[in-house]
């Protein structure tokens, strides 16, 4: 009960100390959780030192890729009602699982490291028969398999007819390659040349790109890389003078 209290507590007082701080800062809203107000910036390293800016919601902690799963699942939802259907989240993101679950008939989670899933899998070879759901959920994992082909054929084995998987990365090259020294435990960096793969898979790709919705939910990814603004990305989704923006890719059985 106290750590509750306590967490309640933060999530009062934080977003009010940071606009103390902050007076100056731009706001924005955040789909998930409804908080209205400056969002945090994000250090990702420190040599070079890059900072992803406006990021991070103090309301529930959802970064861009949360907020834009969020808005691309309720556009989805608005054409293809959940509600008698089942999902597999893979690596589940809990500011995004609290919402699905009660949404569909079925909520299922795997992992084969996170705690507290329902399933442990290794997405390269997943233990589902053939067409155990209709939708599959997965966002930043596809960098870490050494396989990734047999991660994509998997993710549409275990689809129903008609299912969707709605698959998330970040898209930073050209051409999808290795990553030098296996950085982080990471096998590969991801091109925009994996819509290709998926294209080889799935009977329809869609790419919903940030900018269809609006700049009040900041979701694109703002680098500054040792001050200066970084925005060497592909074209298709680079913002220029800022970064990149989310791309999540709709795949249909």
């Amino acid at each position: 009960m106290t750590q509750v209290m306590t967490e309640r507590l933060k999530h009062v007082i934080r977003p009010t100390l940071y606009r103390f701080v902050h007076p100056q800062k731009q706001q924005f809203d955040c789909p998930i959780c409804g908080y209205h107000g400056p969002f945090k910036d994000k250090r990702l390293s420190r040599t070079p030192n890059i900072v992803r800016t406006d990021s991070k919601c103090l309301g529930c902690r959802a970064a861009e890729r949360h907020r834009m799963m969020r808005l691309v699942l309720q556009e989805l939802f608005s054409q293809w009602d959940p509600s008698s259907r089942s999902i597999l989240h893979i690596a589940p993101e809990k500011c995004l699982g609290q919402w699905l679950a009660p949404q569909f008939n079925v909520y299922h989670t795997a992992d084969l490291f996170m705690p507290h899933v329902d399933f442990k899998e290794d997405i390269q070879q997943l233990s589902f028969e053939d067409g155990s759901y209709d939708c599959v959920l997965i966002s930043r994992v596809l960098t870490i398999p050494p396989d990734l082909n047999a991660c994509v054929r998997e993710l549409r084995r275990v689809l129903r007819p008609g299912g969707i998987a709605i698959i998330a990365e970040i898209y930073s090259h050209e051409k999808t390659g290795p990553v030098p020294n296996l950085r982080e435990g990471r096998a590969r960096e991801v091109g925009v040349d994996l819509l290709d793969l998926y294209a080889e898979h799935f009977d329809r790709v869609e790419p919903y790109l940030a900018d269809r919705y609006d700049a009040k939910y900041q979701l694109a990814n703002r680098i500054v890389k040792d001050g200066r603004p970084f925005d060497d990305y592909p074209e298709l989704v680079r913002v220029p003078g800022e970064g990149f923006q989310e791309l999540v890719a709709v795949c249909h059985a």
